[in-house]
């Protein structure tokens, strides 16, 4: 099992390689990784392979990850250090726009490239939506001051490089990860965007919820109808790194939503009246 110091390296490494590829040490660490990694993921995965046309809508919206006990924390508890030190923490995210990128470079349907063109234009209107990310994160960092602690955890890298590993190592496992993100994505905007409302976060600074609170349904279906269903339809064998990129998502996002959800109830007994 790959070890904190080393998870950390190899995060950093792909943070900076984005764009490119990874060198040779980093890209077989990151294989290593996932091969560690995909053993958390591989009864959902088998459960998901099951599934016709791989049609996993349903499985989405009922596991633990989607409606997380967290979001509900966001929306009505968390102070706006906690929120702010939630968003930071994800530095090493990758964007969105060169993940789909990524994924448009391994379609081989006609509805798929369309629909990855379509998605890549929707990033950049009303504006570059990583510009009114930005503006969001320095809304909250403002509001909540500089003094933020911020800490690095097994869950949390585990997570961000579930997006990594399908970004330099496998297309279509991202395509799965991708999907299973925007089908979660307008509950978690939506408690988002009610935790900074109530948090006093000015209504400029949150049109990047706005926007995807629009969006993100119709994203998700164009993931399965454009993508998913007529790729699989072609080429069977990418059921495979699909469902992977699913599974692997949800169980890896539950188990750091657990650590965030867990973090938040210690620091509100700590500050309990004894």
């Amino acid at each position: 099992m790959m070890d904190f110091k080393s998870s950390i390296h190899l995060l950093q490494a792909c943070v900076k390689n984005i764009g490119s590829q990874l060198d040779e040490p980093e890209q077989r660490a990151l294989r290593r990784w996932w091969k560690e990694e995909k053993r958390s993921s591989s009864r959902l995965y088998r459960e998901l392979l099951a599934l016709p046309c791989l049609d996993a809508e349903r499985a989405i919206e009922s596991h633990p990850a989607h409606r997380h006990r967290w979001y509900h924390q966001l929306a009505s508890e968390v102070s706006i250090e906690e929120f702010a030190a939630f968003l930071l923490e994800n530095w090493a995210f990758p964007a969105f726009l060169p993940l789909v990128e990524r994924t448009l470079a391994a379609q081989i349907t006609d509805a798929g490239r369309t629909t990855m063109l379509r998605n890549i234009e929707d990033e950049r209107l009303p504006i570059p939506h990583a510009d009114l990310m930005r503006r969001l994160f320095q809304g909250v960092k403002a509001k909540a001051g500089s003094d933020i602690p911020l800490q690095s955890y097994p869950s949390l890298i585990d997570r961000t490089l579930v997006f990594y590993y399908g970004y330099y190592c496998d297309p279509w496992h991202l395509v799965g990860s991708l999907y299973a993100t925007e089908a979660m994505g307008t509950h978690r905007m939506m408690h988002m965007g009610r935790g900074l409302t109530r948090l006093g976060i000015e209504p400029e600074d949150l049109e990047f919820i706005r926007i995807h609170l629009q969006c993100d349904d119709d994203h998700a279906r164009d993931w399965y109808d454009g993508v998913i269903a007529p790729s699989i339809q072609r080429n069977v064998a990418l059921r495979a790194p699909i469902a992977e990129g699913i599974a692997s998502c949800l169980e890896s996002s539950v188990r750091y939503l657990d650590d965030l959800s867990r973090r938040a109830d210690e620091r509100r007994l700590k500050a309990a009246p004894q």
